[in-house]
């Protein structure tokens, strides 16, 4: 009787042993989990932080750069000729105010939704792919009078192509937007309008007359005037000129004055 007694027992305390030695494991391999998931944390940290970095870097870098490629571009008395750029903003810029009106964030009209236009940059098929090229790249251009206030009084009464001199010393404002992953860097050129008179005769009044017309050799849609703005010869004495409807004026030669970058 006394060893079935104490068999019983010895059975019972082998039972309890093994059930305190089971909670001993689960709470050694919790702490081994908790340890292991905190490494993975926070390598993954160290990752991603690095990953920002150096996407951040190549925003900055591209933004940089194609700044001072437009700068070179622009700021070129010969950008009439070779420039795309130039051309667009020649036929559309400080002029048409119904079409791209100025930007004022105080007048009605004339805010970030009807002021600003944005272009999407893609890399040409027809080269090799660019090393450590953004996932995206954007301009966002924008244009304001020139800062002062016998202009401002005057375009509460006329539109802005219709102030004639005045209008020089306007700005052009160029947003040089890279994204890359979560990180975005902005670098935004400032460009200074200076308009000179010409003879619309002249090698840059007639280059002014084509780029206004200039087409896609496939189709009738206009390369540098997509709202096919017509152009005025104030030198015509046969003609009224009408600056409202017909803007693009071939006795006017725009130099385009780098300012600033920030």
């Amino acid at each position: 009787m006394t060893y079935l007694i104490f068999g019983k027992s010895n059975k019972v305390s082998r039972e309890k042993n093994r059930g305190a030695a089971m909670m001993l494991a689960i709470v050694i391999i919790g702490i081994i989990l908790v340890f292991t998931f905190s490494l993975l944390l926070v390598s993954y940290t160290l990752y991603a932080s690095q990953n920002k970095k150096v996407s951040s870097v190549r925003c900055s870098e591209a933004a940089n750069s194609l700044s001072v490629a437009l700068e070179d571009e622009l700021d070129n008395p010969d950008a009439y000729k070779y420039s795309a750029l130039y051309k667009y903003l020649r036929c559309n810029a400080l002029q048409g105010t119904k079409t791209w009106p100025y930007y004022d964030p105080d007048t009605a009209g004339h805010g970030r939704d009807e002021a600003f236009r944005y272009f999407d940059l893609k890399t040409n098929g027809n080269y090799d792919a660019v090393e450590g090229f953004p996932g995206s790249m954007k301009l966002c251009i924008y244009w304001t009078p020139k800062d002062d206030d016998a202009i401002k009084e005057k375009l509460k009464t006329k539109n802005f192509e219709e102030l004639g001199s005045d209008r020089s010393g306007a700005e052009i404002h160029i947003e040089i937007i890279a994204e890359s992953g979560s990180q975005t860097y902005t670098v935004i050129n400032t460009y200074e309008v200076k308009i000179s008179t010409i003879e619309s005769t002249s090698e840059e009044g007639n280059a002014i007359a084509n780029m206004a017309v200039a087409k896609y050799p496939d189709t009738n849609d206009y390369i540098y005037n997509p709202m096919k703005l017509e152009t005025t010869d104030p030198s015509n004495s046969n003609v009224t000129p009408n600056y409202t409807d017909k803007p693009i004026i071939l006795t006017e030669m725009w130099s385009l004055d780098f300012k600033s970058r920030e």
